[in-house]
């Protein structure tokens, strides 16, 4: 374990616990038609989700479908969701038109750099259909509280969401775990016998998207050797470019990225590097 991943000295888990409702309790200010619960199937999400599952206003967990992610995932997240009684609502980018294996098609794999592009395209579209729909029968300004994993230790990316509370025009990102480090979400998983996803402990992501543009060295080899039947499938993709998956691309993709607002990825994302 990394230094900065200990866990703050002398804080029980019920006191760490509470805290994170604490963090409900005060972006509840916002009036929020929701509480929903961000559950990608990574053990931060799950840790997070479960957590926020105690709130008495909590409303339910929301999975977004990127349409390229290990099914196992998927699974994993119906399961759980089921096993917990949450009740849990699937958005997939699909259904807001946008389809990875057509996107590779016509402009090959998106490597790095095009990775704020494919969270507009394959997280955020879905998660404006969840917002809207939980919206519905509220003003059209009404807030939702999105209850997000991320957490301040893991990565030199979350550098822009160091804030536990972020307001978003009617998005309320509440990142209830902020301060906690990995070490305290396994004890949680661990200590409340939840269990935990064969993907994360294999592959060491969540898995729920694959898009690859932020694929580390290696990280397909690793996807090959414990879902080959998966790596086959993204490994058949026809795609007109001569770079493979994860590789870094040409100026391919500019055309498609110009008709995009340029956004870097956001919370959904936060576990992708």
């Amino acid at each position: 374990m990394k230094p900065n991943e200990e866990s703050v000295h002398g804080v029980s888990e019920s006191e760490r616990v509470a805290r994170s409702l604490k963090l409900i309790d005060d972006a509840i200010e916002y009036k929020p038609a929701r509480i929903l619960g961000l559950f990608s199937g990574g053990h931060d999400s799950l840790t997070a989700v479960h957590v926020a599952a105690r709130h008495p206003q909590f409303s339910y967990a929301v999975h977004i479908n990127t349409g390229v992610g290990v099914p196992e995932t998927r699974e994993f997240v119906r399961t759980t969701a089921a096993a917990q009684n949450w009740h849990l609502r699937e958005y997939k980018a699909l259904d807001c038109g946008q389809d990875y294996a057509q996107m590779v098609a016509q402009h090959g794999f998106p490597g790095p750099g095009k990775h704020s592009l494919m969270y507009i395209r394959l997280k955020e579209r879905p998660l404006r259909v969840a917002i809207k729909e939980a919206k519905l029968l509220y003003p059209r300004n009404t807030n939702v509280l999105l209850i997000s994993g991320v957490r301040f230790q893991e990565s030199e990316r979350r550098m822009g969401y160091k804030e536990p509370v972020t307001k978003d025009g009617s998005k309320i990102w509440v990142n209830i775990i902020n301060d906690w480090s990995k070490a305290d979400c396994n004890r949680y998983i661990e200590s409340n016998k939840i269990p935990r996803s064969p993907v994360v402990d294999k592959i060491h992501k969540s898995g729920e998207c694959l898009c690859g543009a932020f694929a580390k060295e290696g990280e397909f080899a690793e996807l090959e050797f414990w879902y080959p039947e998966y790596a086959a499938y993204i490994k058949s993709l026809p795609h007109p470019k001569p770079w493979k998956w994860g590789e870094k691309g040409s100026k391919a993709w500019k055309d498609l990225e110009a008709r995009e607002k340029h956004k870097p990825g956001g919370p959904l994302c936060a576990g992708c590097k």
